[in-house]
C-alpha cells in the first residue's frame, strides 16, 4: 500500500512539474517558433530552464529536504541529465522516424520523463 507521504510528495511533485513544464514548454516554443532554433536545441534549453525552476520547489516544498545543497545539486542534475538524454532521444524518434510535429512530440517527451524524474528525485536525491 502506498503511504500518505508518497501520495503527498507525488501530488506536490505534480504541481511543481506543472509549473516547470509551463516554463519548459514556454521557453521551447519561443525559441523554436519565434527565434527559429533547431527543435532539439530549443527543447534542451527549455528542459534545463524547467530543471532550474523545479529544483528549489522540489527541495523545499515537495520533499522538504534540509540536506547540504552541494551533494543534492549534483545528484539532482545527474537525474535530470539522464532524463534530458532520454527526452532528446525520444523526441528525435518521434520527429524524424514517426514524423510527429516537433511541438506535439515535445509534449510527449515531457510526459515520458515526468515519472523518471519523480522516481529519480524521490529515491536518489531527496530520499525523504
Amino acid at each position: 500500500m502506498i503511504n500518505k507521504v508518497i501520495i503527498k510528495q507525488a501530488f506536490r511533485f505534480g504541481v511543481v512539474g506543472g509549473i516547470s513544464t509551463i516554463v519548459n514548454y514556454g521557453v521551447y516554443y519561443v525559441l523554436y517558433q519565434f527565434i527559429g532554433l533547431h527543435y532539439q536545441i530549443a527543447s534542451a534549453i527549455g528542459f534545463i530552464t524547467g530543471v532550474f525552476v523545479g529544483y528549489g520547489l522540489n527541495k523545499y516544498w515537495t520533499f522538504e529536504s534540509h540536506e547540504k545543497q552541494s551533494a543534492e545539486i549534483a545528484k539532482y542534475f545527474g537525474v535530470y541529465i539522464a532524463s534530458l538524454l532520454l527526452s532528446l532521444g525520444f523526441l528525435y524518434v518521434c520527429v524524424e522516424v514517426i514524423k510527429i510535429s516537433a511541438n506535439i512530440a515535445n509534449l510527449f517527451a515531457i510526459c515520458l520523463t515526468t515519472m523518471t524524474n519523480f522516481l529519480g528525485t524521490k529515491f536518489l536525491v531527496f530520499r525523504a
